[in-house]
């Protein structure tokens, strides 16, 4: 049998364990999905075989074992006398591969057991609440307890990034940490507190997410570090680039950066699409001086188009930490931090800004650092090799000037037409006003500016879709009544909106609903009635059928001639675009008896159609009794229901 063909009666049995179970019947069925937690999902729905069923009666009888044993005294995840465990599950588990823990004391064999096996609240080997795994639960079992209580995805399914972030906003933060604390964790791997090792690097990467200071050094930290902070790779000049002029260790092209060092020290000159290699250093001589090199470009000529702007953009790639600023001719190391433009780069990943400007006489500075900030870190030219590309157009318009794009959609051109938050967004998302106002830009937005309240915010007026794909947005929406009451979560949400869906007339069947594939978390119900009488028939929180499992899904028994009210919520604080997809799951069955053609009639076309498969047919829609053959009785109910259907 297919897997489609099972998801019907496995969510049907699913939705009955947890809507209709004894207490006691849950609990187990808890037990169960905990200790098969090293299995996968779909060994444990569909591959339940007699090896399966072994493993079954193997661990009831452990837990039977050790419950006679006294598991359930002491934390699971602490060294303590007395046997057992206060959670049934892990004690279990962790007595299924050392017994002695559910015989003698919870030494720290069965600790390092806990740590490996065990994925509940407060297991040291899980680690900081802080930061993301592919495990649940988290170390510290309150605040733990405290995530899980608004989101118990983080403590059924996985820690995830949203899990983390919540625990950011809800739990006490460690004191923070200095950059280069040797206690504040490698740069390179997310940690549960603030800074890191590296100072070099630690205040390279706060120089542009000031949180990985003051908060946590989390996932986000460590994507920056990889780029500021890699100096492993080798660097390539690219093809027909021209080369510094500047020899290695020679300080001769970097005037007004450095005052105090020996002229003559003159700029190099280069045009306006040229591509240029070099390499920066220091020297320590008593103290460290960090090199610097700076090229003049002169672009008063290259606005052709007379319309007073010329646009330009700078590529650049380099080994180390290392920025270029487009700034005034005679510019300081102070005013770098304020330049027109600013690119940073490191680990050989390119980047990229652009910008338009007035037709002048510019400097390109290219320095050791992060967003204008000169650093003072010690290297040698062969490791301070850098690349960086000039392309000027004369045609430019400002980011965010003249744009037409409404800021809270997606379309393809760049900007947005509300100039005010087009900056906001694209100062955290460039790209937003380069290339396209995408979906990530949209929802910056949204969440920076404040967008309207969409047209199906309340139920009162919802969005009438259609059985298939539907793509909708959650931005700007607001929580509405009932509050949400799914058994399986039924906490707070965020916003939401309403659709309005109705199966083919006359007919009822079985269809899947869902939005898997969202990147913030949802919840979805179904209801039947009116909003002032509202009847919730299916609901989901996270389902374990999107992969991964952080989208609404669910199956639906429709009823004859019923309209349904779904609605769509997001998480506190969460939001974004989403596919709603309504597929049938088995024919849509015809609710007049008789009704062949589904005219609305029972008449003449129906009779022809039931002798046309008069005899054995087996799954026949003319079988209308379900006999497995199209007979007199077929004929029988069809005459009974002549005319027209009610």
């Amino acid at each position: 049998m297919s897997l489609n063909a099972l998801l019907p009666s496995v969510l049907n049995a699913r939705e009955c364990l947890f809507k209709n179970s004894a207490p006691s019947v849950l609990k187990h069925s808890i037990l169960f999905s905990k200790t098969w937690s090293f299995t996968t999902l779909t060994q444990r729905i569909f591959g339940v075989g007699f090896g399966a069923l072994a493993f079954i009666a193997f661990t009831l009888s452990t837990q039977a074992r050790a419950d006679e044993n006294g598991c359930g005294f002491g934390p699971c995840g602490e060294v303590h006398v007395g046997n057992g465990c206060v959670d049934l599950v892990c004690c279990s588990d962790v007595c299924s591969f050392t017994p002695h823990c559910c015989e003698t004391n919870w030494d720290q064999d069965c600790l390092d057991t806990a740590n490996q096996v065990c994925e509940i609240c407060g297991i040291p080997g899980l680690g900081s609440c802080f930061i993301s795994r592919e495990k649940t639960s988290c170390a510290d079992p309150t605040c733990c307890a405290m995530v899980c209580a608004i989101d118990p995805f983080c403590c059924e399914s996985v820690w995830d990034f949203n899990c983390a972030l919540l625990a950011q906003s809800t739990c006490v933060l460690p004191p923070p940490k200095a950059c280069g604390d040797p206690s504040a964790g490698d740069c390179l791997i997310p940690h549960g507190n603030s800074s890191c090792s590296d100072s070099a690097c630690c205040e390279s990467v706060c120089a542009g997410l000031p949180t990985c200071c003051e908060v946590i050094w989390d996932d986000f930290c460590v994507f920056v570090a990889s780029d500021l902070c890699n100096t492993t790779c080798t660097l390539a000049c690219p093809l027909n680039a021209n080369r510094e002029l500047e020899a290695c260790e020679a300080r001769t092209n970097d005037p007004t950066i450095r005052p105090d060092l020996v002229l003559p020290n003159t700029p190099q000159t280069i045009g306006a699409q040229t591509t240029m290699c070099g390499s920066l250093f220091t020297t320590i001589d008593g103290t460290t001086t960090t090199d610097v090199d700076v090229y003049s470009i002169d672009l008063r000529n290259a606005d052709t188009d007379n319309d007073g702007f010329v646009k330009v953009a700078i590529t650049l790639s380099s080994v180390r930490p290392v920025f270029a600023a487009l700034t005034a001719v005679n510019a300081t190391e102070t005013s770098l931090p304020g330049a027109q433009l600013l690119v940073n780069s490191a680990g050989c990943a390119p980047g990229r800004q652009w910008t338009c400007v007035a037709p002048a006489k510019y400097w390109v500075v290219v320095a050791p650092g992060n967003n204008g900030i000169i650093s003072g870190q010690a290297f040698q030219c062969d490791n301070g090799d850098y690349w960086f590309q000039m392309e000027t157009k004369a045609a430019c318009a400002l980011p965010c000037t003249n744009a037409t794009g409404d800021c809270f959609t997606v379309h393809s051109s760049p900007s947005c037409v509300d100039s005010a938050c087009c900056a906001t967004v694209c100062d955290s998302i460039p790209t937003c006003c380069e290339t396209t106002w995408d979906q990530d830009c949209a929802v910056w937005a949204a969440q920076a500016c404040g967008a309207p309240q969409p047209s199906n915010d309340s139920c009162a007026t919802p969005l009438i879709i259609s059985t298939g794909s539907t793509q909708v947005s959650l931005l700007g929406s607001t929580a509405g009544l009932p509050a949400f009451s799914c058994s399986s979560n039924p906490t707070s949400t965020g916003g939401d909106i309403w659709l309005q869906w109705t199966p083919l007339a006359a007919t009822y069947g079985i269809y899947k609903i869902d939005v898997c594939g969202v990147t913030f978390d949802t919840r979805m119900e179904v209801f039947s009635n009116s909003c002032s009488n509202l009847v919730m028939e299916q609901c989901s929180d996270d389902s374990i059928f999107c992969e991964p499992p952080r989208g609404s899904s669910l199956q639906l028994q429709t009823q004859c001639d019923t309209t349904y009210l779904i609605r769509l919520a997001s998480l506190q604080n969460t939001t974004g675009f989403a596919t709603i997809r309504i597929t049938p799951l088995s024919d849509n069955q015809n609710c007049c008896v008789g009704d062949l053609d589904f005219n609305g009639y029972v008449d003449t076309g129906d009779v022809s159609r039931m002798l046309l498969d008069f005899g054995i047919c087996v799954l026949c829609p003319t079988d209308v009794d379900a006999s497995g053959r199209v007979d007199s009785g077929d004929v029988s109910l069809l005459l009974i229901n002549w005319g027209p259907c009610n």
